[in-house]
């Protein structure tokens, strides 16, 4: 955002009132998080196809509060936005995977190896 800033509206100066905006675009930011929610577990279809509609009305979300308190000038601005947004959502999704498959490979070892000693506790116990 700085660098967008510093290259659109480089001698813009902000009031305390610049403190309040990130509580309230961050709680925005926050509700189309609802379109995730499920009291049971998503198909890989259904989880993509909520994802997606996530970060499109993310985009539309804060993009209409841009536009609608003027702080969007310009149609360039507005897709730099929107690009800087699916970037970051995207980012965020490759950590998420990241992280998420390292936690399953953990898993997946440790159910190995209990097991493995289950398979050799057995093995011990039919040979005496």
């Amino acid at each position: 955002m700085a660098f967008i800033g510093l290259s659109y509206e480089s001698d813009a100066l902000f009031g305390y009132e610049a403190f309040i905006s990130p509580l309230l675009f961050g709680g925005a930011a926050s509700l189309p998080l609802l379109v995730k929610y499920s009291k049971r577990e998503l198909t890989v279809k259904q989880a993509i196809f909520r994802n997606i509609m996530h970060l499109v009305l993310l985009e539309v979300l804060i993009l209409a509060l841009l536009f609608t308190a003027e702080l969007i000038t310009n149609f360039s601005i507005a897709i730099s936005l929107a690009f800087t947004i699916f970037i970051i959502d995207m980012t965020v999704y490759l950590v998420l995977w990241i992280n998420d498959s390292r936690t399953a490979h953990a898993f997946n070892e440790a159910l190995l190896e209990m097991q493995n000693q289950e398979i050799h506790k057995q093995n011990n116990q039919v040979d005496r």
